[in-house]
């Protein structure tokens, strides 16, 4: 009780104080020895009291601008996507470029006259089945059996044709068949897909040589027109000869110069010269890895296996014919 009636005894004072300094100060006009003497006292009053509600005052006049920092949040994130989106875009447009010019490249090189198209569909490949489908039909003059090629060789051959979009067997498809000849030579025989195995080459002549790093090339179908297959179109690199003790082949494991996983711009052949020169189209081979031989002669080693082309890329166009600019046959 004595407490309360201190501490309103103490405001009075105060107040009254207040109110006499500042009836004397305006008398003085505003510059005498009470306003000086009221800073002493009340300033560092007045200064504590604003340190401590000058945060809250700001936190919260924050509070009516917090939509406002969302919205512009918002935009700065809807601005990164577009960038990266356009990031993205650029990079896929390139690489388009590249594979088209790659595709062009090789049916120029063989005066294949060819309709470029995009792969859509991969087919269900645990169903044993290595097929695509892609966006060219028989609208574009494609025809079942034809040869399915891109920037790096043999892609499949037309397993049915729609009128806007076709299906073509992949050479992985463990059913997939295609004459081959051995680069270099006159030695002929056949390539299978292995499906998740890989693709195989079966030699006829027994006697012939077959070596790590010798290349293959289809060997096309002068009896049927060269369907399904036209020549010379590259296959792949021996990376393997089996052993066939007394067998009347001879057979090799072969890495395909496509990547069966990762195709997208194709062309299918839709008309090809009478011949095509030997071995024209197949890669630069790469130079052979110098070892020390006997006696410290060089010689040479390795197995000649040629480096990967790089992947081919999609395209946003939708067609693409070489060398002639009819699409027909």
């Amino acid at each position: 009780m004595r407490d309360s009636r201190r501490a309103r005894l103490v405001l009075a004072l105060l107040l009254l104080t207040a109110f006499t300094l500042i009836t004397l100060d305006f008398r003085s006009g505003g510059g005498g020895p009470f306003r000086t003497v009221g800073n002493t006292v009340f300033g560092p009053i007045e200064r504590a009291v604003t340190a401590v509600t000058r945060p809250i005052g700001s936190f919260f006049a924050s509070l009516g601008h917090l939509n406002s920092y969302k919205s512009d949040n918002a935009k700065l994130r809807a601005q990164n996507r577009k960038l990266l989106e356009e990031l993205r875009t650029s990079d896929a447009n390139r690489a388009h470029l590249l594979s088209l010019e790659r595709l062009d490249h090789l049916a120029g090189q063989a005066q294949f006259r060819i309709v470029a198209a995009r792969v859509v569909a991969i087919g269900n490949a645990l169903d044993f089945e290595w097929t695509a489908t892609i966006d060219a039909g028989s609208n574009d003059g494609v025809r079942r059996n034809q040869t399915v090629i891109n920037g790096d060789g043999l892609v499949g051959k037309t397993l049915a044709v729609g009128p806007t979009t076709s299906t073509i067997r992949l050479g992985a498809d463990p059913e997939f068949t295609a004459g081959a000849r051995l680069a270099g030579t006159q030695e002929s025989g056949f390539v299978d897909g292995g499906g998740h195995n890989p693709m195989t080459f079966t030699m006829l002549n027994t006697r012939a040589p077959l070596n790590v790093g010798d290349r293959l090339v289809t060997a096309g179908d002068t009896d049927n027109h060269d369907r399904p297959f036209v020549p010379e179109v590259p296959i792949g690199r021996i990376t393997r000869v089996l052993p066939t003790p007394g067998q009347l082949y001879r057979k090799a494991v072969v890495a395909p110069f496509v990547d069966f996983t990762s195709i997208d711009i194709v062309g299918v052949v839709v008309a090809a010269p009478r011949t095509v020169p030997r071995d024209s189209l197949l890669p630069p081979s790469p130079s052979p890895t110098p070892t020390p031989g006997p006696g410290g002669t060089g010689g040479t080693g390795g197995t000649g296996q040629q480096s990967p082309p790089p992947s081919p890329g999609t395209t946003s166009g939708r067609r693409s014919t070489s060398p002639s600019p009819s699409r027909t046959p």
